[in-house]
């Protein structure tokens, strides 16, 4: 379904390109960089072991976290308006961090670790985790706005459809062992190591895989330093959501910033 709908507005494009001698009606090709921030809470999940969760995490966004964007846009200009229709390539990338403290059965990766098991409830683990987010897609973009300030300055808004083509996360992972003098367990490092996941296999991802098609609400400014070339400031909140599950909450923002020319 999202590659017939994702082929119906290339060749939209594509149309409205070759139609490109009529008055009003432009062509172009546009670059440039993104910029991503967020957050993600996650609610606390059973592992199927009696009394143990992974317990809420409350994921804090940790810098920016910078993609890029590439593509090609037809612009319809009206009297006093223009509809705008766009496909463009993209990578965003959200950067996060979060400190929790779980039983260490919650972590198939610690348990197994030691050198004997332990009950539910007789260890505990601080894990401090950075993590990095990296969803690649194909967007189309439909922007009607107006222009303002004598015509100098676009304003725009619109709904973006997202077809996603990869998603991944890397992670950072350490911390320590708690200590238990009831039985004697002296405070243990963890190392810190990296880890890849696919968030488009739902056999990876757990509960964090990532949807393969959603949309955000669009809306920027836009302005021509000289003819033919167009610099334009965007933000986009994923309305549609990211994650499949709907109990995961946050936010997640995207500004985008984009040098075009404009061919016809």
């Amino acid at each position: 379904m999202k590659y017939i709908q994702l082929t119906a507005a290339t060749l939209l494009l594509t149309a409205t390109a070759a139609s490109a001698q009529f008055s009003g009606l432009h062509f172009g090709l546009k670059a440039g960089g993104t910029a991503t921030h967020g957050y993600t809470t996650i609610p606390a999940q059973p592992t199927g072991i009696d009394n143990v969760q992974v317990p809420y995490l409350d994921n804090k966004n940790n810098g920016i976290g910078y993609g890029y964007s590439v593509g090609l846009y037809a612009r319809k200009d009206m009297r006093k308006g223009f509809i705008q229709a766009e496909v463009t390539y993209n990578r965003f990338v959200l950067k996060q961090k979060t400190d929790v403290t779980l039983d260490v059965n919650a972590n198939p990766a610690l348990s197994n670790g030691l050198p004997v098991s332990f009950a539910p409830g007789v260890l505990n683990a601080t894990l401090n985790v950075t993590s990095e987010s990296a969803l690649e897609s194909i967007n189309v973009p439909i922007m009607i706005g107006r222009r303002i300030l004598d015509g100098k300055v676009r304003a725009y808004f619109g709904p973006n459809f997202i077809f996603v083509t990869k998603a991944e996360a890397i992670r950072n992972t350490g911390g320590q062992i708690n200590a238990n003098t009831t039985i004697g367990f002296a405070a243990t490092p963890i190392p810190t190591s990296p880890s890849t996941t696919n968030l488009l296999n739902k056999y990876d991802a757990g509960v964090l895989e990532v949807k393969d098609f959603t949309y955000a609400a669009d809306f920027g400014l836009g302005i021509s330093p000289i003819k033919n070339l167009d610099l334009d400031l965007r933000y986009a909140i994923p309305v549609g959501k990211i994650y499949k599950d709907k109990n995961i909450g946050g936010y997640l923002g995207i500004a985008t910033l984009t040098l075009g020319y404009r061919i016809f």
